[in-house]
């Protein structure tokens, strides 16, 4: 599996600094940015797996932020920090930025570690799902053209137990 890369973005270089620091034991590619526009601009540029971006920033806030990302880059999995745990802006933020979600400034690094893990492990499974659902597509139309093409050629007779008739 290849590494996941994580944007940070908050006004303050220490936070961002703190941040890397606590992940660094981990295999992650770490991006940051001091502001919503320069972390935009990095997504132009890189593939991202996940945001994890402060509340409170001058001139675009957090929640500004992730509902540009959201419309420009669903996949992308976010998750945002703020110091008050304000539930109006909670509820906003699932609603209209779809934020995974929410960590309370200052965090415990163990838990904020396993809620970046668990976060990416969710996201890989979503992306094994959509994998799966558009072969079972495929699948699904080839049987189509093969019913067009040989009538019956998809209907199966079972017995009681479940196996396969032969019809000889």
């Amino acid at each position: 599996m290849n590494k996941h890369t994580i944007l940070i973005v908050d006004d303050e270089e220490l936070v961002l600094e703190f941040i890397k620091r606590t992940l660094a034991d981990d295999d992650y590619n770490i991006l940051t940015a001091l502001s919503g526009q320069e972390g935009l601009d990095k997504l132009k540029n890189h593939e991202v797996n996940m945001i994890i971006s402060d509340y409170k920033m001058p001139e675009m806030n957090g929640l500004e932020f992730l509902e540009k990302v959201k419309i420009a880059y669903p996949g992308i999995l976010t998750i945002m920090l703020t110091i008050h745990a304000d539930i109006e802006i909670a509820i906003q933020a699932i609603n209209q930025a779809g934020i995974y979600k929410f960590i309370l400034k200052p965090w415990d690094d163990t838990d904020f570690k396993i809620t970046i893990k668990r976060a990416l492990e969710s996201l890989q499974v979503v992306k094994e799902r959509n994998f799966l659902m558009e072969k079972v597509k495929t699948h699904e139309a080839i049987l189509r053209d093969l019913e067009k093409k040989y009538p019956g050629i998809s209907k199966v007779e079972r017995d009681e137990n479940g196996f396969v008739l032969s019809q000889e």
